[in-house]
Formats: C-alpha cells, sequence, structure tokens
C-alpha cells in the first residue's frame, strides 16, 4: 500500500500540479495561491506556535469547566425522575390481584402524571436555571475558546477561517438579493406599456 501510495502522488505531481500551476498563474491568482502554498511549505512561524501555546490551556480549562457545568446539570435533571420513581413505587399497589387488575394503560398513566409534575416543578425551580445557565456560559466559553485556537491553526497555515466562509456567505446572499431586486426592475421596464400610457 505505501508503494502505491507513492507511486500515487508521484504521478499527480508530475502530470497534474504543473497543469494545475499553470492555470492558476493564467487566471490571475496564481501570485496569491504561490505564497498561499510556500506558506504551508514553510510551516508556522514562531509567534504562531507561541500564540497557539498560550491559547491551549485557555481551551483545556474551558473543556474542564464545560464537563464539571454538565455533571451537575445532569445531577440537576435526573433527580425529578428519581423522585417521580419513589412516588410511583410508594403509591401502586404491590402485587397480587389489585396490582394486575389496574391494567398497564393505568399504570402508565398514574407515570406519566408523576413524571410530568416532578419535570415542571424541577424546570421552574432556581436550582435547575442555575445548573442551565452555568452550563449554556460554559459551552459559549468553550466554543469561543476552540474557534480562537481553530484560527490560529488556520491563520498558521493560511487557510480560510470559519469567518472567512461567514463573510463570504453573507456577501453572496446580498449579491443574490441584490440581482433579484435588479432583475425586477429590468423586467418591469421591458414589459410593453398600454396604449393610453406615454
Amino acid at each position: 500500500m505505501v508503494g502505491a501510495t507513492a507511486g500515487i502522488s508521484e504521478n499527480w505531481s508530475t502530470s497534474m500540479l504543473p497543469l494545475i500551476m499553470k492555470r492558476a498563474a493564467e487566471n490571475g491568482f496564481g501570485i496569491g495561491l504561490a505564497e498561499a502554498i510556500e506558506r504551508m511549505a514553510n510551516g508556522p512561524r514562531v509567534a504562531d506556535v507561541l500564540d497557539l501555546a498560550r491559547k491551549l490551556p485557555h481551551l483545556t480549562a474551558a473543556w474542564s469547566e464545560l464537563q464539571s457545568r454538565l455533571a451537575v446539570y445532569q445531577v440537576v435533571a435526573s433527580r425529578p425522575w428519581m423522585r417521580a420513581a419513589q412516588q410511583y413505587n410508594a403509591r401502586k399497589p404491590q402485587g397480587g390481584e389489585a396490582g394486575e387488575s389496574a391494567g398497564w394503560r393505568a399504570q402508565l398513566g398514574a407515570w406519566n402524571e408523576l413524571a410530568n409534575e416532578e419535570l415542571i416543578a424541577n424546570l421552574r425551580s432556581e436550582e435547575f436555571l442555575v445548573a442551565q445557565k452555568k452550563l449554556l456560559q460554559a459551552a459559549t466559553e468553550f466554543s469561543a475558546r476552540q474557534l480562537a485556537v481553530l484560527d490560529t491553526i488556520a491563520a498558521a497555515l493560511g487557510i480560510p477561517t470559519q469567518r472567512d466562509f461567514d463573510e463570504v456567505t453573507c456577501q453572496l446572499t446580498e449579491l443574490r438579493r441584490e440581482m433579484r431586486a435588479l432583475e425586477g426592475r429590468v423586467g418591469a421596464s421591458a414589459r410593453p406599456k398600454p396604449q393610453g400610457e406615454a
């Protein structure tokens, strides 16, 4: 497999790479492409590595905080299920004819009623709201730290970041909107006017 892979990459570099580079130079973006390839070949600069080294501990701390907030949230979110199970077991008839004659639909209805009451009470509790708020804050902080690390890596390698793609997407959406408005104006002006209008 290693030999076959080496042969494929060698064939590609001798046959396709010169053609791609020639086309890129002819189309006018060869200079930017050549700089990007050269930057990728040279690897990250020392400043990029130091910047990444400063951001990774922040990312690790944010991940740890997210995991601890998630654990607290799961504890708070699991309590109503345990309370509902305890209440259901305390209320239902224990074995015998009475328990079996109630039927599974009645038992399921009793369980649903208890579970709904406990879940609604838990969702409205201060403890749940605080745990949910802290979890969302930790998730947002982790996402921001993750984007910062990805932006640093992308800048070091000379590749576009998510922000670049978002900006291009916004510009493309705006251009499409302008094109539709322009097509509407051109279509309206090209329609023949009735005989009475000048």
